[in-house]
């Protein structure tokens, strides 16, 4: 039965017309092209050719090729019953410019591929124009190379006048196809970047094009022109191999191009791993110095620690111009973390070591609403070079933990991160906030490579370290921002906050065990965290006669110490009396709690076990709420002096009528 009205199909709606296409023809396509290419094709009635008596739908493609696909004739005419076939070659060509949204995620998620959405792709050019001069294009002197153009969203709001003097490759070759019908004029050619030609331009001293480049030959003509200044304007992959685990299966791999051979030769370091940096590695070696490069991209390269020997030995160059915005601007991209635009100015080297950089926040809408001031800090800036870490001993063993109760029994990191002193174990992997979720106290040595040991010597900093990471709100905006030593060091009263806040935040999982078997030995780890004295307790109610005989024959712990030598601040006091409480409960009430399940058996119990004991019963969720809410005020104060130290960087700054 046909509608009354069929609906239109434009630029705006065919990702979601696909998304439905998907579900009612999609499912009979089985070989051959991409979904995306068959969609194209079934959008244009005089690409497709219907043979009922057989049951099967011819498809002709952009390069003049043909497949047949046997599709239920009621599904087939069901579709196309509720849409209007698109006859209007600016339709398409649109939606042809945006065919990477519509590719196989799991091909371009490896890869790293995704499209650049064109409301930032029109910024970029804009920025150029500012760098560049606003009639750039006209001038003949200028030529355009995007080496990872996939359908040309970056070059689609390049005037038509630039189209000469454009080069557009791709690995795809039905995208070069597309990429000649639009970009009439420009050179747009089939090329793997980081493969081809690599060996000709490595193992040679000059710059010389034997026959068998595949770079076209008016290509490699211009790179000799030094009269010619390049721009470089790439959205290259984002994908980055990781070592082991099950998010590195999905991109094993992917980095082993011949470009990072080369720079495993030259020890670039970890930021090989990185595919954009292997564009940018080759870039630097290929192009004339007389260049611009225009990248979009993470962040990392500028303040990662992995990369710092890439930027500063490597890519040290002049900034001109950039922005960010927001990754989730990006189809189907669910991480939130701030993308750049940034264009640098080859033709100057310079040592931008500890540099800031402005970088024009924008929105979704791509307009600008603050300044973010980029720190570009070195290795030893970091907040994990602040103090150093005590060194662990090979004749001293405490079971490794993934939490505060599992034993990681199948570690393979067999390293003994523990010594006679040892008081806790904080993971700190990473400086960025990206990182900030996995810093966590515990009671034995954590099975992270991230782990250090905490001594009685660097007590006061390793729990302000842990503070300082988890206390400040993650956004979009700072998740690459590093956390770093601090420019002015912090006051006793301030890291005697960080300590109470530490004691009674989430992330305290320090807990006491009870003959662990590990390696074939029984260890007791107990809590050096516990907070209260041994004394005062035994005026509490306590339900289990176990621990009242435990603690007649035991010692106050080390924080308990710590508290009755310290003078603390009246949010700190109160904090504490409000736990004091907590535990009262906790005890009082042994009789009636799920004990067992966290491995609750002697006095000295850790916060991790009892704040996830008490949450499951009703009688003490006042009580913790409370703690929670005076926690939060401590937390609050300490906010506000961890830029004031330097812990931070006090680098966004919004435009209020903006917002």
């Amino acid at each position: 039965m046909a509608f009354s009205e069929k609906k239109n199909i434009n630029e705006e709606n065919f990702e979601a017309v696909f998304e439905h296409w998907k579900t009612i023809i999609g499912k009979y396509i089985n070989n051959g092209y991409k979904l995306s290419d068959y969609f194209l094709s079934n959008l244009q009635e005089e690409k497709i050719s219907v043979d009922e008596k057989n049951g099967r739908v011819f498809f002709t493609f952009e390069d003049n090729n043909s497949k047949a696909q046997k599709i239920a004739k009621k599904d087939y005419d069901y579709f196309w019953n509720l849409y209007e076939q698109v006859n209007n070659y600016d339709i398409i060509n649109g939606i042809n410019a945006k065919l990477d949204r519509l590719t196989d995620e799991s091909t371009r998620r490896f890869e790293g591929e995704f499209y650049t959405p064109l409301v930032f792709a029109k910024k970029a050019v804009h920025y150029f124009g500012d760098v560049l001069g606003k009639n750039w294009y006209k001038t003949g002197k200028f030529r355009i190379w995007d080496m990872a153009s996939g359908t040309g969203n970056l070059e689609w709001h390049l005037p038509a006048e630039a189209y000469k003097y454009l080069y557009i490759s791709t690995l795809h070759s039905s995208e070069v196809d597309h990429n000649k019908k639009v970009f009439r004029g420009a050179t747009c050619f089939q090329y793997d970047y980081l493969n081809d030609d690599v060996e000709y331009l490595f193992f040679n001293q000059e710059l010389s094009f034997e026959p068998n480049w595949k770079l076209p030959k008016k290509l490699r003509d211009e790179l000799k022109d030094k009269t010619i200044t390049w721009i470089i304007f790439i959205n290259p992959p984002f994908a980055t191999a990781q070592v082991g685990g099950a998010k590195g299966e999905n991109k094993k791999g992917v980095s082993k191009t011949k470009v990072e051979i080369q720079m495993t030769k030259e020890n670039i370091g970890h930021a090989k791993r990185e595919l954009f940096t292997q564009f940018m590695y080759r870039i630097v070696k290929e192009i004339p110095s007389n260049a611009y490069l225009g990248m979009f991209s993470k962040l990392k390269y500028l303040n990662a620690p992995d990369s710092i020997d890439f930027r500063n030995n490597f890519f040290s160059y002049k900034f001109e111009k950039g922005y960010v915005f927001k990754s989730t601007n990006f189809h189907l991209v669910k991480g939130k973390y701030p993308i750049g635009f940034l264009i640098w100015n080859l033709n100057y080297k310079q040592n931008n070591r500890g540099e800031s950089i402005p970088l024009d926040i924008l929105n979704n809408e791509a307009l600008a609403i603050g300044v973010k001031h980029l720190t570009l800090t070195g290795k030893k800036d970091v907040i994990n070079n602040w103090f150093k870490r005590p060194v662990n001993s090979d004749e001293y063993t405490l079971p490794p933990l993934s939490n505060g109760i599992t034993i990681a029994g199948g570690h393979k990191d067999k390293r003994h991160r523990a010594r006679p002193d040892f008081l806790a174990s904080i993971c700190s992997n990473g400086n960025d906030f990206q990182h900030s979720k996995y810093v966590v106290i515990l009671s034995s040595p954590n099975a992270s490579a991230g782990a250090f040991t905490v001594t009685e010597g660097i007590f006061e900093k390793s729990l302000t370290l842990h503070a300082v990471r988890k206390i400040p709100n993650q956004t979009w905006l700072n998740d690459r921002n590093q956390f770093l030593k601090p420019r002015i060091e912090p006051d006793t009263e301030f890291m005697n906050d960080c300590v109470i806040w530490s004691l009674f935040s989430h992330s305290n999982e320090t807990t006491a065990l009870k003959d662990v078997r590990y390696d074939n030995e029984t260890y007791q780890i107990k809590n050096n965290f516990f907070p209260f004295p041994i004394e005062e307790m035994k005026k509490w109610v306590i339900k289990d006669p176990d621990f009242k005989l435990q603690m007649s024959v035991d010692a106050d712990r080390f924080v308990c110490e710590w508290i009755k030598r310290n003078q603390l601040s009246t949010e700190a006091l109160n904090v504490l009396s409000k736990a004091k409480e907590v535990y009262e409960a906790f005890y009082s009430n042994l009789n009636i709690l799920d004990t067992h399940r966290l491995k609750i058996n002697t006095w000295d119990a850790g916060w991790y076990q009892i704040r996830r004991c008490l949450s499951e019963n009703s009688f003490a969720t006042d009580l913790i709420n409370d703690l929670r809410d005076l926690n939060n005020i401590l937390a609050a104060k300490i906010s506000i002096k961890i830029e004031y130290y330097g812990f931070l960087d006090k680098d966004e700054i919004y435009d209020q009528s903006a917002l």
